[in-house]
């Protein structure tokens, strides 16, 4: 059977029609009146050809009534018969889906992180940001949007404004990535003390630091990876627990090893004291929790004391109070050399502590 199509808009050839019988005028003397063909004007007033501007200016010519109404009866069911195909509604529903996906994920970023973008048509990239999420609509994806708007966790520069959208789209990559690499060896509770130790060592020497580091933590059934910054993600570090293991990626927006091993200490942090894969809202560290939340705090504290021993560089302040902070650098060297701590490590600590951050010079920085 064929499928009938309903209308609620009105078609000019109805109106044009009552108009005749209420003249009482024949179509076919009507049409010979505008010099139109028989067969057209049956055809416009059975709904099966539409109005053009020269007919309205007819009809108008012919009956009075304006043009232009003429032309919105024809436009109003041009404009329903339209909707009511079903590639064009298809069509018109991909793009409010993907109105919705934007307002929640950098599509920018996502796909420049997937090796084959996310495909040509907007139903393709529906379909691949959807995936990519794990989630079977755009609604589900605004749900996980909205629930981790506030609870984003990530360590980042006070300084900066973050954009939550990118945020959001910056931890799935990072959560993506995290499982793709191997799975590393079991993860022990009890372990940090001697991974302290470990990444002393590799900051002191600092040599091919990142591969190192990341074999030291996966010794210690800990993911790490770099991940770089975007705009509108002012981030630091991230560390964060999926599946059997923690993971920590660092951007290193600085390219400077006292930075590096602040941050990462920062997130080792995390791991051991803070995060907890079981309790729910504890599987990473919040953005809310500034500077001045206490996980942050404490994370702060531990990596300037795993870096620099609390009591030794409260002994070089108390030996070195009142030297000039642009005559300081051979004492930080001194002290640097004596507890096997990277001079670098040791200048940002110095200036940090002083508020001094142009007594640099001569301080090799970079992560080798």
């Amino acid at each position: 059977m064929k499928k009938i199509t309903t209308f609620s808009t009105v078609h000019p050839g109805d109106i044009l029609r009552d108009e005749l019988e209420a003249r009482g005028v024949k179509q076919k003397d009507f049409a010979s009146t505008i010099g139109m063909p028989a067969p057209v004007l049956n055809d416009i007033i059975n709904g099966k050809r539409g109005v053009t501007p020269d007919i309205a200016i007819l009809l108008e010519a012919a009956l009075g009534k304006d043009a232009a109404s003429w032309l919105h009866l024809q436009a109003e069911r041009d404009l329903e018969i339209s909707r009511k195909k079903e590639d064009l509604l298809r069509k018109q529903k991909d793009i409010e889906t993907w109105q919705v996906i934007q307002d929640c994920c950098n599509v920018r970023f996502l796909g420049k992180y997937l090796p084959g973008g996310l495909g040509k048509t907007v139903q393709d990239k529906i379909e691949t940001v959807l995936f990519f999420f794990g989630v079977k609509s755009a609604e589900g994806l605004k749900e996980a949007f909205i629930r981790d708007v506030d609870p984003a966790f990530f360590r980042k520069s006070e300084k900066m404004t973050n954009n939550p959208i990118n945020l959001f789209t910056w931890k799935q990559i990072a959560y993506d990535r995290s499982s793709k690499l191997d799975r590393p060896k079991k993860f022990s509770p009890d372990a940090l003390p001697e991974l302290t130790e470990g990444l002393r060592t590799i900051f002191f020497e600092n040599e091919n630091t990142e591969e190192r580091i990341e074999d030291l933590l996966r010794e210690y059934g800990i993911k790490f990876f770099i991940q770089k910054n975007e705009n509108g993600t002012h981030i630091d570090g991230f560390s964060f627990w999926k599946g059997s293991n923690p993971s920590i990626a660092l951007t290193l927006r600085y390219q400077r090893i006292d930075i590096l091993a602040f941050t990462l200490m920062h997130e080792v942090c995390h791991v051991f004291l803070h995060l907890n894969p079981l309790e729910k809202g504890k599987s990473f560290i919040s953005l809310s929790d500034t500077r001045e939340g206490v996980e942050e705090q404490e994370a702060d504290t531990f990596a300037n004391n795993q870096l620099i021993p609390a009591k030794d560089w409260q002994r070089f302040r108390e030996r070195n109070y009142g030297t000039n902070p642009y005559a300081i650098g051979p004492k930080l060297r001194e002290f640097a050399l004596e507890h096997q701590i990277h001079p670098a490590i040791v200048l940002g600590r110095y200036q940090h502590d002083y508020n001094v951050f142009d007594n640099g010079r001569g301080f090799e920085r970079s992560i080798n």
